[in-house]
């Protein structure tokens, strides 16, 4: 259950789209919750209506968004209360609006929190876009969190982020009262760290999250690196064997900074350890890189940590470019499971082929990548050559606009042909030259799914509309099939638009999603038919809009279109209502596309339940 768009430390670290379907779940977990007297397990066995099993709706359920489950919820009381563990499972709040009424609700109706098994709360959340996020009174929350937690005593993960870390008397209700809380997120703000937090006296943590809050006021080029509780230390190095997911960043570079030497020791060992995530790292006063500062050791921390499967390290370049190259001592049999990188290109160059095949996801948008480290000899493209598994990629440049970009388009594409997700973040004007060239050399990627652009916005000249970018990218991409392939990506599901501007909240002007549809024509090829649309932004005049619709002027397939099939021989522009903030309007819209994904879901289940049924009339 979230209430509202943006997205959560939860799951931050799967980098999916928001609008991917849920994760699935064991049906066995959602039976875990007790429903209790004669009645309830008279329910639990009974088909709803129309004659579906419950154990089908629950199956139903783990292929649903949020918003669907919630809709197929409200058809029925009884339905409800069936679907209420699926439906507040994971609960997160992302706005000081959701913090008020979710929290309010909870403390009403306490038989509800018992389902509660993650709960994510962001009071004053600096993602909060388009609309600007309220003021809430934070101890305000905390008083709710405490009314609520005796409630919860199924919580295994808690995450706090806030304009600072909450009052020691949350952390002590939450040890005593929620037994299962093994993942625990805080951040903190301009407050320092109290030495004696009872934060600091849990065990068996299994996930821990300490960052810096994101936008703080800068208050120092370099400040000088914090060092962090010698009881935070000992938490972590000695009461907590198991951990598994590791988080110890600054988001505030130059406001805060964490001091990670630590790590660097004989004694910092976790042989569980999957994740991690430090930083930021960059330059000190002196322009010598900063923490960690034995480099050797730091290599020696990570070669031995050989379950690690993601890693994430942040730098802090906003001012100056990164060094030509940055020491990481590993041994060539270090990472041999990593399959996420985030972090600079100069550290990815280094790491050991070992662990460069295994790398499925990288991100290198921690700071651009200007012209000279894309190509040639030690630029991107070769050593994106080395990542053979390689499947997501996105990627930050900052390249001339009138430059002839074939080149490097191609070699990136070659480089790295087994992409399903590739997103390019251009801070420089991206005109219609660099965009047309990019979307000609999309054909090498023929197993892309998905292509996001996020670039700057000009008021003037090309950016008319999102729509007018991402059908040039379709008829570049359908134009250059002669020269590739007869048919160009046609796994393409989405296409994904965004606009930057610094001024704008979280430097987001608009985006936009663009699911394809497509038929089989006459000659047994998938054509893009239509696209659904969903939009969301401000406008010049500072106004918040968002619109859905149906785009479908396109050149209808070769041979006869099936009853279900989209027909349209016109372009089918937002109306005055799908481009209004009519909750109404976009009620059924959702509504419609909650049925037909249900209905897919549907035929997922009976095909997996006809493939694996066994004749129990055969004798042994």
């Amino acid at each position: 259950m979230s209430l509202d768009g943006s997205s959560s430390r939860i799951s931050e670290k799967t980098n999916l789209p928001g609008n991917r379907r849920r994760g699935l779940r064991s049906l066995s977990t959602l039976l875990q919750i007790p429903l209790f007297g004669t009645r309830a397990e008279a329910r639990l066995n009974s088909p709803i209506a129309g004659g579906l099993p419950a154990d089908i709706l629950y199956e139903v359920s783990e292929y649903l968004w949020s918003s669907d489950l919630l809709n197929l919820s409200l058809t029925s009381s009884h339905v409800r209360a069936l679907l209420l563990p699926s439906l507040y499972d994971t609960v997160v709040l992302k706005s000081s609006h959701a913090c008020r009424t979710a929290l309010a609700m909870l403390y009403e109706k306490p038989n509800i929190c018992r389902y509660i098994r993650k709960l994510a709360v962001r009071p004053n959340y600096y993602l909060a876009w388009p609309k600007a996020n309220e003021r809430l009174d934070e101890d305000w929350v905390v008083c709710m969190l405490l009314g609520i937690a005796k409630n919860m005593p199924l919580l295994h993960t808690f995450d706090w982020d806030g304009l600072e870390m909450p009052v020691d008397r949350l952390w002590i209700t939450l040890r005593h009262r929620c037994p299962l809380l093994k993942t625990l997120y805080t951040n903190i703000g301009y407050q320092p760290l109290n030495p004696s937090s009872s934060l600091f006296e849990f065990t068996d943590l299994t996930s821990f999250s300490l960052t810096v809050r994101h936008s703080l006021e800068e208050t120092d080029l370099f400040p000088e690196q914090e060092q962090l509780p010698d009881q935070l230390w000992d938490m972590l190095l000695t009461k907590c064997p198991n951990m598994q997911d590791l988080t110890l960043s600054s988001f505030s570079s130059s406001t805060r900074l964490l001091n990670v030497d630590r790590l660097c020791t004989a004694d910092a060992l976790w042989p569980k350890l999957h994740s991690l995530t430090l930083g930021s790292f960059g330059y000190n006063d002196d322009f010598e890189l900063n923490s960690p500062s034995d480099d050797a050791a730091f290599g020696a921390f990570l070669s031995k940590h050989t379950a690690l499967k993601y890693l994430r390290l942040s730098w802090n370049f906003k001012r100056w470019v990164s060094p030509e190259t940055i020491p990481l001592f590993l041994e060539p049999t270090a990472l041999p499971h990593l399959t996420t990188f985030v972090g600079v290109h100069q550290q990815l160059a280094v790491l050991p082929q070992l662990a460069l095949s295994s790398i499925e996801i990288l991100d290198l948008t921690c700071e651009p990548l200007f012209a000279g480290r894309l190509d040639g000899l030690g630029g991107v493209c070769s050593t994106l050559k080395n990542l053979t598994a390689l499947t997501s990629l996105d990627l930050w440049v900052h390249i001339p606009e009138l430059k002839d970009h074939s080149p490097f388009f191609q070699g990136l594409m070659e480089a790295c042909p087994k992409l399903t997700e590739l997103h390019l973040m251009c801070t420089t004007t991206f005109g219609v030259k660099p965009l047309l060239c990019l979307a000609a050399h999309l054909p090498l990627l023929p197993h892309l799914r998905t292509f996001s652009l996020t670039k700057g916005h000009k008021y003037v000249g090309d950016d008319s509309s999102m729509l007018s970018t991402v059908l040039r990218i379709i008829r570049a991409n359908s134009k250059a099939k002669s020269c590739f392939t007869s048919n160009p990506n046609p796994e393409l599901k989405q296409i994904n638009i965004r606009w930057a501007r610094e001024k704008c909240p979280n430097h987001l002007k608009q985006e936009g999603t663009y699911d394809v549809v497509r038929q089989w024509d006459a000659n047994h090829t998938r054509v893009i038919v239509g696209l659904e649309v969903y939009e969301k932004g401000i406008t010049v005049l500072g106004k918040v809009f968002t619109r859905r619709y149906r785009y479908k002027n396109f050149p209808a397939p070769s041979r006869t279109q099936s009853s279900t099939a989209i027909t349209a021989s016109t372009s089918h522009a937002p109306s005055a209502s799908t481009s209004s903030n009519d909750a109404n309007d976009d009620g059924r819209h959702s509504g419609r596309m909650g049925r037909r994904r249900l209905r897919k879901a549907l035929m997922l289940i009976q095909n997996k339940q006809s493939s694996s049924l066994v004749d129990l009339s055969r004798p042994a």
